[in-house]
């Protein structure tokens, strides 16, 4: 029907057949006011993964709960110690024991909107990498909201980063917190690309294979070129995130699932329920936020995107960058617990280095104060005693002056006390 079309040459544009029309109006009018209808399936996501949260917050505290009132209950039917225990608790009062910080659903939303801040902000530097050339030429640029989009790797690293601060703000267990959003955040992430499709964002590369998809319809598209047919990226990965998202739900649920004969017959049983390791606490978020990049990495071949480092873009490389600290990151502190005593022992021995080093330097500055003291001193001590001995020449010198008798010669006051003689005249005779 659509006959045999050639692919296009890479960079340029032509007027195809697209196997998919999209012909709908990206607006709706309700109550008077013009609104998207990617914005509503947006708003529609984000309640649905609120409501998730919010019920999965609430099976895990009953679980919780459940599991202290059976360890309570184990651990007063082998206490030994009732009645005697009992009355050195009733003379010492009461004692208060530390309970762990309980999951309350009205932290959520605070920490939802913990969660906005951040991801804007990781959203815009997203979108600044992705356009390098034109922000660095136009560096303003990225602080006005109307100007360009947002990234979505960085908005969810920066979303959860935030989201973590508000709940450290409200005491809250953050462990448990991620355990409960990752499945609701990960359906969230892949709804949210299946909503672009009704504002014709998240277009990939043009092309004229079968599965193209092109909105023929006029309106206010998000994608340039909307008429042109292009691979429908933001399906790709939304289906490909949900269909992960069932595989982390189900597939623990069938390993669980086993057969049992009772007599002639068979029924279906469930095993004991075993929680793996990278799918309990925080690392389930990490491990799931891991696999959603590994799946966006592959939809990400299908982007318009420019290749920055061989076939890769700019956002693939921050999703390497986020798969690589999700596997890493869990290995982190039970190393650092193995690395603990040696590090520590470490640090002790160059704490007693640098207490000596110290001392010595502090015995050195003492010693060298204790010298310049008594060179002071030996100072002070030659300066006196040539002060005494000037002093003394001084006294020796006038006795020997007033010793003196007038008639001696040397003296210049007593030769200027002495008559002088009139020199004859020519006649030989004196002066009158």
């Amino acid at each position: 029907m659509w006959g045999q079309l050639r692919a296009a040459a890479p960079g340029t544009l032509r007027a195809v057949v697209a196997a998919i029309r999209l012909d709908f109006d990206p607006t709706a009018t309700l109550f008077g006011l013009t609104v998207r209808l990617e914005t509503l399936a947006l708003a529609s996501t984000i309640l649905l993964v609120l409501v998730m949260a919010a019920l999965g917050a609430g099976r895990t505290q009953a679980r919780a709960d459940r599991q202290a009132e059976a360890e309570a209950k184990a651990e007063a039917d082998g206490d030994a110690r009732s009645s005697h225990a009992a009355r050195l608790l009733a003379v010492a009062g009461p004692v208060k024991s530390a309970q762990p910080a309980r999951l309350r659903r009205d932290d959520l939303l605070l920490i939802a909107f913990g969660a906005v801040p951040g991801a804007v902000v990781g959203g815009r530097i997203d979108y600044g990498l992705t356009h390098l050339d034109y922000y660095l030429a136009n560096p303003y640029a990225i602080f006005d909201p109307a100007q360009g989009g947002m990234g979505l790797t960085l908005a969810v690293v920066f979303g959860t980063i935030g989201a973590m601060a508000v709940a450290r703000l409200l005491a809250a267990p953050i462990g448990p917190w991620l355990e409960v959003a990752a499945g609701p955040v990960l359906v969230g992430l892949g709804l949210g690309k299946l909503a672009e499709v009704l504002g014709g964002s998240g277009q990939g590369v043009y092309s004229d294979s079968s599965w193209a998809t092109s909105y023929t319809r006029p309106g206010i598209w998000d994608s340039p070129n909307p008429g042109y047919p292009a691979l429908p990226s933001q399906v790709v990965e939304g289906a490909l995130v949900l269909v992960l998202a069932f595989l982390i739900v189900f597939v623990p649920f069938l390993l669980r699932l086993r057969i049992r004969r009772w007599g002639s017959m068979a029924r279906p049983g469930l095993a004991a329920r075993r929680d793996w390791v990278d799918l309990t606490g925080g690392r389930r978020f990490l491990t799931l936020i891991g696999l959603w990049a590994v799946v966006r990495m592959a939809a990400a071949f299908t982007w318009r995107d420019a290749q920055v480092l061989g076939p890769l873009g700019v956002e693939q490389l921050l999703l390497v960058a986020v798969i690589v600290f999700c596997l890493v990151g869990p290995k982190v502190p039970p190393l650092l617990r193995w690395l603990r005593p040696s590090v520590v022992a470490q640090v002790r021995a160059w704490r007693v280095r640098r207490a000596a080093f110290k001392v010595s330097r502090a015995a050195e500055r003492i010693r060298q104060a204790e010298v310049r003291a008594a060179q002071a001193a030996a100072g002070a001590e030659a300066r006196a005693a040539a002060l005494a001995e000037a002093r003394a020449a001084r006294a020796e010198a006038r006795v020997s002056a007033s010793m003196l008798t007038p008639s001696n010669a040397s003296d210049p006051a007593l030769e200027s006390e002495a008559p002088q003689e009139e020199p004859p005249s020519a006649s030989g005779e004196r002066a009158p």
